[in-house]
């Protein structure tokens, strides 16, 4: 079933989640009811023990360009990029085009982000007197290194897809023409793992990077521990001995 509510779509089918942007016509720019139906799709995603991992795409041209009237409707009460950030599931970003400003940050707030050739992203803030408020200026040097990221924050200039690739910044860009069987193939070699396994993954490397490296190994002998008791488990080592696909569960 698919749900919509001010310019975002949002369904569950066979584990995966997504969500869409939709409102194409305003460069999918969000605004108080978009972000309330952002925060309201993570919620009800966080919920369904079906998740196995949830896709964010924008529609038209871009992924996501900011929000509308400079965010000046914005509280943490609706904190729609945090909310996708939270979420326990690996969440893939789908950049069909560009990532800008809020829209940047949200890519950012995703695991995984696979980039259509023409895409770029770009936090321009600062130029405009503002500062990015929705987790880049911590996420980035996370993810590319304190200079690399002073550079984008700083500068404000736009970063293209393979650029973007080459500095840890997306995970892989499509070919040229190529983008749609391109999400189609992440999509399905991410619906093959055991879902438990991909929360568990998710969870050692987020928690990991706050700990020591000791008290980071510890956390991954527990988790594996704790997957040991799992059904998804025990079907996957009946899977490689039958040598065949296994059947996950989420159990």
């Amino acid at each position: 079933m698919t749900h919509a509510a001010a310019g975002v779509r949002w369904s569950v089918e066979d584990g995966v989640a997504r969500i869409t942007l939709a409102r194409a016509g305003r460069g999918n720019r969000v605004d108080l009811a978009a972000a309330q139906a952002l925060c309201a799709a993570a919620e009800e995603i966080e919920l369904d023990d079906r998740v196995a991992f949830a896709v964010v795409s924008g529609s038209g041209s871009a992924f996501c360009l900011g929000v509308e009237n400079d965010g000046a409707w914005e509280s943490p009460r609706h904190d729609w990029v945090e909310a996708v950030a939270r979420l326990t599931c690996p969440v893939l970003a789908v950049l069909n085009g560009d990532a800008v400003a809020e829209g940047c940050e949200l890519a950012l707030a995703c695991d995984l982000r696979l980039a259509a050739p023409g895409a770029g992203l770009m936090l321009p803030q600062v130029a405009s007197g503002r500062l990015p408020r929705h987790g880049a200026t911590q996420r980035l040097p996370r993810l590319i290194g304190r200079l690399r990221a002073l550079d984008l924050l700083l500068s404000g200039r736009r970063v293209g897809a393979r650029e973007a690739e080459r500095i840890g910044l997306v995970s892989r860009v499509a070919a040229k023409g190529g983008f749609a069987a391109a999400v189609r193939a992440e999509v399905a070699a991410l619906h093959e793992k055991g879902p438990i396994a991909l929360r568990l993954g998710k969870e050692a490397v987020a928690k990991g990077l706050d700990l020591t490296l000791e008290q980071g190994l510890r956390l991954e002998q527990d988790l594996y521990v704790l997957l040991q008791t799992t059904a998804d488990r025990r079907e996957g080592v009946r899977a490689f001995r039958e040598r065949r696909r296994p059947r996950f569960r989420g159990r």
